[in-house]
């Protein structure tokens, strides 16, 4: 998994655990306590395949296998700079270029990353710096997904390259992701309202835990999804 998948997990697991630490609360609302037990199962599966892809990258560095992570990592962030200053710019040309979105993210396989990291990079070098720093991103942050690209690139193909891809445990991991934001969002965020009058406590536990914190490189950032 990458640290946006982890956070997320991390995330739906305080969801679940905050729920079954509530029975009384959660018996109020049947279609809530369903979806709590759905996720749940997703978040044991998630562990599961984690477990065992971890077990078959045996013999790969963790310095190569942050490459992927810092290249991703750099697309979503740069991408969503890029983005704003499009939306900024009634670009809706360059909006779709570099809309690349966690969840989208989450299901690329390796080629597809490399082909996400290169248009950002390209349409990043089209925007002014200046422009770019005021979204965020500094000129020392371009060079250095420049140079996380140019190292991931580098280091593709044979054995690498196998193991990044591991589809059989992307594709289903990408599935459960999906899965879970959707139960989430469409379910159990839309119920948890109900919680402000009917268990204010268990309200607040679920809304904090339902926040995903993310850390990337040097930067703080505290992306909710899908915030209640």
């Amino acid at each position: 998994m990458n640290s946006y998948q982890i956070s997320r997990q991390a995330s739906y697991k305080l969801i679940v655990t905050e729920a079954k630490n509530a029975p009384g609360a959660i018996s109020l609302i049947p279609t809530f306590a369903k979806g709590i037990t759905r996720l749940d199962e997703i978040t044991t599966e998630i562990d599961s395949l984690s477990m065992q892809q971890s077990k078959d990258i045996t013999g790969v560095t963790d310095d190569k296998n942050a490459q992927l992570e810092d290249v991703i990592g750099y697309i979503i962030d740069v991408a969503g700079a890029v983005h704003s200053y499009a939306i900024g710019k009634g670009d809706k040309t360059l909006q779709a270029k570099v809309n690349y979105k966690v969840t989208r993210i989450d299901k690329m396989k390796l080629a597809e990353v490399m082909d996400a990291a290169g248009v950002v990079l390209e349409e990043a070098g089209k925007v002014p710096a200046v422009a770019l720093a005021d979204e965020g991103i500094t000129a020392d942050e371009m060079t250095k997904f420049a140079a996380a690209y140019t190292l991931l690139k580098g280091s593709t193909g044979g054995k690498r390259e196998a193991v990044i891809e591991r589809t059989s445990y992307t594709d289903r991991l990408a599935e459960l992701f999906t899965e879970a934001a959707d139960l989430k969002k469409n379910t159990l965020d839309r119920l948890a309202s109900q919680f402000m009058r009917k268990a204010p406590e268990f309200y607040n536990k679920y809304k904090a835990a339902a926040t995903v914190i993310h850390r990337h490189a040097a930067k703080a950032a505290a992306p909710a999804e899908g915030n209640v």
